[in-house]
Protein backbone atom coordinates (compact mmCIF):
# COMPACT_ATOMS: atom_id res chain seq x y z
CA UNK A 1 0.00 0.00 0.00
CA UNK A 2 1.35 3.44 -0.94
CA UNK A 3 1.85 5.57 2.14
CA UNK A 4 0.81 9.26 2.09
CA UNK A 5 3.26 12.04 2.84
CA UNK A 6 4.04 12.40 6.55
CA UNK A 7 3.01 15.60 8.28
CA UNK A 8 3.47 14.49 11.86
CA UNK A 9 5.78 11.72 13.06
CA UNK A 10 6.60 10.26 16.45
CA UNK A 11 10.02 8.63 16.81
CA UNK A 12 11.10 6.40 19.69
CA UNK A 13 14.87 6.01 19.87
CA UNK A 14 16.73 3.25 21.73
CA UNK A 15 20.48 3.82 22.12
CA UNK A 16 23.23 1.20 22.32
CA UNK A 17 25.02 -0.22 25.36
CA UNK A 18 26.22 3.20 26.41
CA UNK A 19 26.32 4.85 29.85
CA UNK A 20 25.72 8.21 28.17
CA UNK A 21 22.13 9.40 28.26
CA UNK A 22 19.64 11.65 26.48
CA UNK A 23 21.71 14.84 26.58
CA UNK A 24 24.50 13.25 24.52
CA UNK A 25 22.16 11.85 21.86
CA UNK A 26 20.11 15.04 21.68
CA UNK A 27 23.26 17.06 21.03
CA UNK A 28 24.39 14.52 18.43
CA UNK A 29 21.03 14.75 16.64
CA UNK A 30 20.80 18.54 16.76
CA UNK A 31 24.33 19.08 15.43
CA UNK A 32 23.97 16.41 12.75
CA UNK A 33 20.58 17.65 11.52
CA UNK A 34 21.96 21.13 10.95
CA UNK A 35 24.99 19.90 9.03
CA UNK A 36 23.07 17.37 6.96
CA UNK A 37 20.45 19.94 6.05
CA UNK A 38 23.07 22.28 4.62
CA UNK A 39 24.53 19.42 2.59
CA UNK A 40 21.22 18.02 1.33
CA UNK A 41 19.34 21.27 0.73
CA UNK A 42 16.71 21.16 3.45
CA UNK A 43 16.29 22.60 6.93
CA UNK A 44 15.82 20.51 10.05
CA UNK A 45 15.47 22.62 13.19
CA UNK A 46 15.82 20.71 16.45
CA UNK A 47 14.29 22.03 19.64
CA UNK A 48 15.39 21.80 23.23
CA UNK A 49 15.40 18.57 25.17
CA UNK A 50 12.49 18.24 27.60
CA UNK A 51 11.59 15.87 30.39
CA UNK A 52 8.31 13.98 30.33
CA UNK A 53 6.02 12.62 33.00
CA UNK A 54 8.01 9.37 32.73
CA UNK A 55 11.47 9.71 34.36
CA UNK A 56 12.85 7.18 31.87
CA UNK A 57 11.80 9.21 28.82
CA UNK A 58 12.99 12.56 27.47
CA UNK A 59 12.01 14.16 24.18
CA UNK A 60 12.74 16.90 21.68
CA UNK A 61 11.06 18.15 18.52
CA UNK A 62 12.38 18.50 14.97
CA UNK A 63 10.83 20.62 12.21
CA UNK A 64 11.76 19.67 8.65
CA UNK A 65 11.15 21.83 5.60
CA UNK A 66 12.42 21.68 2.05
CA UNK A 67 13.90 24.51 0.02
CA UNK A 68 11.87 27.28 -1.62
CA UNK A 69 11.20 25.24 -4.76
CA UNK A 70 9.99 22.22 -2.77
CA UNK A 71 6.17 21.96 -2.74
CA UNK A 72 6.13 19.54 0.22
CA UNK A 73 4.72 20.98 3.41
CA UNK A 74 6.82 21.11 6.61
CA UNK A 75 6.99 18.06 8.85
CA UNK A 76 6.83 18.06 12.64
CA UNK A 77 8.51 15.19 14.46
CA UNK A 78 8.60 14.37 18.16
CA UNK A 79 11.59 12.25 19.15
CA UNK A 80 11.48 10.39 22.45
CA UNK A 81 14.64 8.94 23.97
CA UNK A 82 13.75 5.67 25.69
CA UNK A 83 16.39 5.59 28.37
CA UNK A 84 18.13 2.50 29.66
CA UNK A 85 21.55 4.03 30.31
CA UNK A 86 20.92 3.63 34.04
CA UNK A 87 20.71 -0.14 33.51
CA UNK A 88 23.92 -0.02 31.49
CA UNK A 89 25.71 1.74 34.35
CA UNK A 90 24.30 -0.78 36.82
CA UNK A 91 25.81 -3.60 34.72
CA UNK A 92 29.13 -1.93 33.95
CA UNK A 93 31.77 -3.87 35.93
CA UNK A 94 34.79 -1.68 36.59
CA UNK A 95 37.38 -4.05 38.00
CA UNK A 96 39.63 -5.99 35.64
CA UNK A 97 38.83 -9.24 37.42
CA UNK A 98 35.07 -8.67 37.17
CA UNK A 99 35.27 -7.84 33.46
CA UNK A 100 37.48 -10.86 32.76
CA UNK A 101 35.32 -13.33 34.70
CA UNK A 102 32.15 -12.04 33.09
CA UNK A 103 33.77 -12.38 29.68
CA UNK A 104 34.78 -15.99 30.39
CA UNK A 105 31.18 -16.88 31.26
CA UNK A 106 29.87 -15.09 28.17
CA UNK A 107 32.35 -16.80 25.84
CA UNK A 108 31.47 -20.20 27.29
CA UNK A 109 27.79 -19.49 26.61
CA UNK A 110 28.55 -18.24 23.09
CA UNK A 111 30.71 -21.28 22.39
CA UNK A 112 27.74 -23.51 23.01
CA UNK A 113 25.85 -21.92 20.10
CA UNK A 114 27.25 -24.67 17.86
CA UNK A 115 25.77 -24.47 14.38
CA UNK A 116 24.76 -20.88 15.03
CA UNK A 117 28.42 -19.84 15.02
CA UNK A 118 28.92 -21.75 11.79
CA UNK A 119 26.08 -19.79 10.19
CA UNK A 120 27.65 -16.53 11.37
CA UNK A 121 31.00 -17.61 9.90
CA UNK A 122 29.36 -18.30 6.55
CA UNK A 123 27.40 -15.05 6.41
CA UNK A 124 29.49 -12.54 8.36
CA UNK A 125 33.06 -13.64 9.01
CA UNK A 126 34.20 -10.15 9.93
CA UNK A 127 31.61 -9.98 12.69
CA UNK A 128 32.65 -13.32 14.16
CA UNK A 129 36.29 -12.24 14.12
CA UNK A 130 35.35 -8.97 15.82
CA UNK A 131 33.42 -10.88 18.49
CA UNK A 132 36.39 -13.15 19.13
CA UNK A 133 39.26 -10.70 19.04
CA UNK A 134 38.95 -9.43 22.66
CA UNK A 135 39.58 -12.98 23.88
CA UNK A 136 42.25 -13.58 21.26
CA UNK A 137 44.04 -10.39 22.29
CA UNK A 138 44.43 -11.40 25.92
CA UNK A 139 45.17 -15.07 25.20
CA UNK A 140 47.84 -13.99 22.72
CA UNK A 141 49.29 -11.54 25.25
CA UNK A 142 49.47 -14.35 27.82
CA UNK A 143 51.16 -16.76 25.41
CA UNK A 144 53.66 -14.16 24.17
CA UNK A 145 54.44 -13.08 27.72
CA UNK A 146 55.09 -16.66 28.88
CA UNK A 147 57.22 -17.55 25.86
CA UNK A 148 59.31 -14.38 26.01
CA UNK A 149 59.61 -14.72 29.78
CA UNK A 150 60.94 -18.26 29.46
CA UNK A 151 63.37 -17.18 26.75
CA UNK A 152 64.72 -14.33 28.87
CA UNK A 153 65.01 -16.61 31.91
CA UNK A 154 66.95 -19.26 29.96
CA UNK A 155 69.32 -16.66 28.50
CA UNK A 156 69.91 -15.22 31.95
CA UNK A 157 70.72 -18.66 33.39
CA UNK A 158 73.21 -19.32 30.59
CA UNK A 159 74.91 -15.96 31.08
CA UNK A 160 75.02 -16.60 34.81
CA UNK A 161 76.64 -20.01 34.39
CA UNK A 162 79.22 -18.63 31.94
CA UNK A 163 80.04 -15.79 34.31
CA UNK A 164 80.21 -17.88 37.49
CA UNK A 165 77.38 -15.95 39.15
CA UNK A 166 75.98 -17.28 42.38
CA UNK A 167 73.08 -19.66 41.63
CA UNK A 168 70.71 -17.86 43.98
CA UNK A 169 71.36 -14.46 42.44
CA UNK A 170 71.14 -15.90 38.92
CA UNK A 171 67.75 -17.49 39.62
CA UNK A 172 66.36 -14.34 41.20
CA UNK A 173 67.56 -12.21 38.31
CA UNK A 174 66.25 -14.67 35.69
CA UNK A 175 62.77 -14.92 37.13
CA UNK A 176 62.64 -11.20 37.86
CA UNK A 177 63.45 -10.36 34.25
CA UNK A 178 60.91 -12.95 33.07
CA UNK A 179 58.23 -11.33 35.21
CA UNK A 180 59.09 -7.91 33.76
CA UNK A 181 58.82 -9.27 30.21
CA UNK A 182 55.42 -10.82 30.97
CA UNK A 183 54.25 -7.56 32.49
CA UNK A 184 55.51 -5.74 29.41
CA UNK A 185 53.49 -8.00 27.12
CA UNK A 186 50.36 -7.34 29.13
CA UNK A 187 51.10 -3.62 29.22
CA UNK A 188 51.30 -3.69 25.42
CA UNK A 189 47.99 -5.55 25.25
CA UNK A 190 46.45 -2.95 27.56
CA UNK A 191 47.59 -0.16 25.24
CA UNK A 192 45.96 -1.98 22.31
CA UNK A 193 42.82 -2.53 24.38
CA UNK A 194 42.49 1.18 25.09
CA UNK A 195 42.63 1.85 21.37
CA UNK A 196 40.24 -0.93 20.34
CA UNK A 197 37.91 -0.69 23.40
CA UNK A 198 37.77 -4.44 23.86
CA UNK A 199 36.65 -4.10 27.49
CA UNK A 200 33.48 -2.38 26.22
CA UNK A 201 32.74 -5.39 24.04
CA UNK A 202 33.41 -7.78 26.92
CA UNK A 203 30.89 -5.90 29.07
CA UNK A 204 28.34 -6.15 26.26
CA UNK A 205 28.89 -9.91 25.98
CA UNK A 206 28.30 -10.39 29.68
CA UNK A 207 25.15 -8.25 29.62
CA UNK A 208 23.75 -10.20 26.67
CA UNK A 209 24.55 -13.48 28.41
CA UNK A 210 22.64 -12.36 31.52
CA UNK A 211 19.71 -11.28 29.36
CA UNK A 212 19.62 -14.64 27.58
CA UNK A 213 19.57 -16.40 30.96
CA UNK A 214 16.60 -14.33 32.11
CA UNK A 215 18.61 -12.65 34.87
CA UNK A 216 17.69 -9.05 34.03
CA UNK A 217 14.13 -8.63 35.40
CA UNK A 218 14.59 -4.86 35.59
CA UNK A 219 15.24 -4.78 31.84
CA UNK A 220 12.11 -6.80 31.07
CA UNK A 221 10.07 -4.38 33.17
CA UNK A 222 11.57 -1.44 31.30
CA UNK A 223 10.84 -3.05 27.92
CA UNK A 224 7.20 -3.57 28.91
CA UNK A 225 6.93 0.11 29.83
CA UNK A 226 8.55 1.18 26.56
CA UNK A 227 6.22 -1.02 24.50
CA UNK A 228 3.19 0.37 26.31
CA UNK A 229 4.34 3.91 25.56
CA UNK A 230 4.74 3.17 21.84
CA UNK A 231 1.33 1.51 21.69
CA UNK A 232 -0.40 4.39 23.48
CA UNK A 233 1.12 6.74 20.90
CA UNK A 234 -0.38 4.58 18.14
CA UNK A 235 -3.78 4.61 19.81
CA UNK A 236 -3.85 8.42 19.98
CA UNK A 237 -3.68 8.54 16.16
CA UNK A 238 -2.07 11.97 16.18
CA UNK A 239 0.95 10.88 14.10
CA UNK A 240 1.05 9.74 10.48
CA UNK A 241 3.99 7.49 11.28
CA UNK A 242 5.23 5.99 14.55
CA UNK A 243 8.85 5.01 14.02
CA UNK A 244 10.86 2.86 16.44
CA UNK A 245 14.63 3.20 15.97
CA UNK A 246 17.11 0.77 17.51
CA UNK A 247 20.82 1.52 17.28
CA UNK A 248 23.62 -1.02 17.89
CA UNK A 249 22.83 -3.12 20.99
CA UNK A 250 19.66 -1.05 21.20
CA UNK A 251 18.46 -2.96 18.12
CA UNK A 252 17.97 -5.99 20.38
CA UNK A 253 15.87 -3.98 22.82
CA UNK A 254 13.96 -2.38 19.95
CA UNK A 255 13.19 -5.81 18.46
CA UNK A 256 11.79 -6.94 21.80
CA UNK A 257 9.76 -3.73 22.13
CA UNK A 258 8.42 -4.02 18.59
CA UNK A 259 7.32 -7.63 19.15
CA UNK A 260 5.34 -6.55 22.22
CA UNK A 261 3.80 -3.65 20.31
CA UNK A 262 2.83 -5.93 17.41
CA UNK A 263 1.03 -8.22 19.87
CA UNK A 264 -0.85 -5.23 21.31
CA UNK A 265 -1.84 -4.15 17.79
CA UNK A 266 -3.51 -7.46 16.89
CA UNK A 267 -6.90 -6.64 15.42
CA UNK A 268 -6.09 -2.92 15.08
CA UNK A 269 -5.15 -2.48 11.42
CA UNK A 270 -5.18 1.32 11.59
CA UNK A 271 -2.45 1.26 14.23
CA UNK A 272 -0.33 -1.38 12.52
CA UNK A 273 -0.22 0.45 9.18
CA UNK A 274 1.35 3.53 10.81
CA UNK A 275 4.08 1.54 12.55
CA UNK A 276 7.65 1.42 11.17
CA UNK A 277 10.85 -0.13 12.47
CA UNK A 278 14.39 1.05 11.70
CA UNK A 279 17.52 -0.72 12.98
CA UNK A 280 21.01 0.71 12.56
CA UNK A 281 24.23 -1.26 13.00
CA UNK A 282 22.11 -4.14 14.26
CA UNK A 283 23.56 -6.99 16.31
CA UNK A 284 20.33 -8.88 17.03
CA UNK A 285 21.89 -12.35 16.40
CA UNK A 286 24.30 -11.73 19.29
CA UNK A 287 21.36 -12.42 21.59
CA UNK A 288 19.17 -14.42 19.23
CA UNK A 289 21.77 -17.19 18.85
CA UNK A 290 22.35 -17.63 22.58
CA UNK A 291 21.12 -21.13 23.55
CA UNK A 292 19.04 -19.86 26.48
CA UNK A 293 17.48 -16.87 24.69
CA UNK A 294 14.20 -18.72 24.14
CA UNK A 295 11.98 -15.76 24.99
CA UNK A 296 13.83 -13.44 22.64
CA UNK A 297 13.64 -15.90 19.77
CA UNK A 298 9.92 -16.12 20.43
CA UNK A 299 9.73 -12.35 20.03
CA UNK A 300 11.66 -12.55 16.76
CA UNK A 301 9.11 -15.12 15.59
CA UNK A 302 6.36 -12.58 16.29
CA UNK A 303 8.16 -10.11 14.03
CA UNK A 304 8.64 -12.77 11.36
CA UNK A 305 4.87 -13.31 11.29
CA UNK A 306 4.10 -9.58 11.06
CA UNK A 307 3.87 -9.49 7.28
CA UNK A 308 2.71 -5.85 7.10
CA UNK A 309 5.45 -4.44 9.31
CA UNK A 310 7.85 -2.05 7.60
CA UNK A 311 11.26 -3.02 8.99
CA UNK A 312 14.41 -1.63 7.42
CA UNK A 313 17.97 -2.26 8.59
CA UNK A 314 21.01 -0.24 7.64
CA UNK A 315 24.30 -1.85 8.65
CA UNK A 316 27.66 -1.36 6.96
CA UNK A 317 29.96 -4.26 5.98
CA UNK A 318 32.87 -2.04 7.07
CA UNK A 319 31.36 -1.86 10.56
CA UNK A 320 32.67 -4.99 12.22
CA UNK A 321 30.54 -4.27 15.27
CA UNK A 322 27.33 -5.09 13.39
CA UNK A 323 25.83 -8.06 11.60
CA UNK A 324 25.78 -6.18 8.30
CA UNK A 325 23.42 -7.52 5.61
CA UNK A 326 22.67 -10.57 7.78
CA UNK A 327 18.94 -11.23 8.15
CA UNK A 328 18.50 -11.72 11.93
CA UNK A 329 15.31 -13.74 11.44
CA UNK A 330 16.90 -16.13 9.01
CA UNK A 331 20.15 -16.70 10.88
CA UNK A 332 18.29 -17.21 14.18
CA UNK A 333 15.99 -19.73 12.47
CA UNK A 334 12.71 -18.12 13.51
CA UNK A 335 9.45 -17.79 11.61
CA UNK A 336 7.22 -20.26 9.79
CA UNK A 337 8.98 -23.50 8.87
CA UNK A 338 10.02 -23.70 5.25
CA UNK A 339 9.15 -20.08 4.50
CA UNK A 340 11.74 -17.32 4.62
CA UNK A 341 10.53 -14.10 6.24
CA UNK A 342 9.97 -11.30 3.72
CA UNK A 343 11.55 -8.70 5.94
CA UNK A 344 13.56 -6.94 7.24
CA UNK A 345 14.87 -5.09 4.21
CA UNK A 346 18.64 -5.24 4.60
CA UNK A 347 20.56 -2.26 3.22
CA UNK A 348 24.08 -0.89 3.42
CA UNK A 349 24.47 2.85 4.09
CA UNK A 350 27.34 2.81 1.56
CA UNK A 351 29.46 5.13 3.67
CA UNK A 352 32.13 5.19 0.97
CA UNK A 353 29.77 7.21 -1.23
CA UNK A 354 29.17 9.80 1.50
CA UNK A 355 32.81 10.82 2.05
CA UNK A 356 35.88 11.81 0.08
CA UNK A 357 38.51 9.07 -0.22
CA UNK A 358 40.77 10.59 2.44
CA UNK A 359 37.91 11.07 4.92
CA UNK A 360 36.63 7.57 4.31
CA UNK A 361 40.09 6.08 4.90
CA UNK A 362 40.22 7.85 8.26
CA UNK A 363 36.69 6.65 9.08
CA UNK A 364 37.54 3.01 8.38
CA UNK A 365 40.54 3.22 10.72
CA UNK A 366 38.41 4.64 13.53
CA UNK A 367 36.04 1.75 14.17
CA UNK A 368 34.26 3.38 17.08
CA UNK A 369 33.50 6.51 15.07
CA UNK A 370 32.44 4.37 12.13
CA UNK A 371 29.93 2.55 14.32
CA UNK A 372 28.50 5.93 15.39
CA UNK A 373 28.30 7.26 11.83
CA UNK A 374 24.76 5.89 11.39
CA UNK A 375 23.58 8.72 13.68
CA UNK A 376 25.71 11.48 12.16
CA UNK A 377 25.75 13.78 9.16
CA UNK A 378 27.87 13.16 6.08
CA UNK A 379 29.57 15.67 3.76
CA UNK A 380 27.99 14.21 0.61
CA UNK A 381 24.42 13.43 -0.44
CA UNK A 382 23.64 9.75 -0.87
CA UNK A 383 20.93 7.14 -0.33
CA UNK A 384 21.52 7.04 3.42
CA UNK A 385 20.24 10.07 5.31
CA UNK A 386 19.37 9.39 8.93
CA UNK A 387 17.74 12.77 9.46
CA UNK A 388 15.56 12.54 6.34
CA UNK A 389 14.34 9.11 7.44
CA UNK A 390 13.54 10.22 10.99
CA UNK A 391 12.32 13.79 10.36
CA UNK A 392 11.55 14.05 6.62
CA UNK A 393 8.24 13.79 4.71
CA UNK A 394 8.31 10.12 3.69
CA UNK A 395 7.28 6.97 5.49
CA UNK A 396 10.25 4.70 6.08
CA UNK A 397 9.50 2.11 3.41
CA UNK A 398 8.56 4.76 0.86
CA UNK A 399 11.85 6.56 1.48
CA UNK A 400 13.72 3.49 0.23
CA UNK A 401 12.32 3.87 -3.27
CA UNK A 402 13.05 7.58 -3.29
CA UNK A 403 16.66 7.33 -2.11
CA UNK A 404 17.79 10.55 -0.47
CA UNK A 405 15.71 12.86 -2.65
CA UNK A 406 12.94 14.95 -1.18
Amino acid sequence: MTQPVVRRRHVFFVSGFDPKGASYYHRLYAEGAGRQGKTSGYACDVGRRERTEDPDVQRWCAKWRGDISDPIEPVETTIEFLAWDDLVRAHWPRGVAAVAWGAVLAYVAAGSCGLGLLRVWRQSRRTLIALAYPALLWVLALIVGILLGQLVAQLTFRVGLASDWAPGKTGALAWGLAALVCAGAWWGALRIERKLHTSWLLRIYRFVDLWARGQLPELEKRLDAMASRVYECLRRKDADEVLLVGYSVGSMLAASIMARVVKKCEGDASAACRLSFLTLGQCIPLLGLMPRAHRFRGELAVLAAAADLCWVDYSSPTDWGSFALVDPLEICRVGPAGRRPVMPTMRSPRFHTLFDAEEYTWLRKNKRHLHLQYLMASPKVGEYDYFLMTAGPWHLCRSLSRGSTH
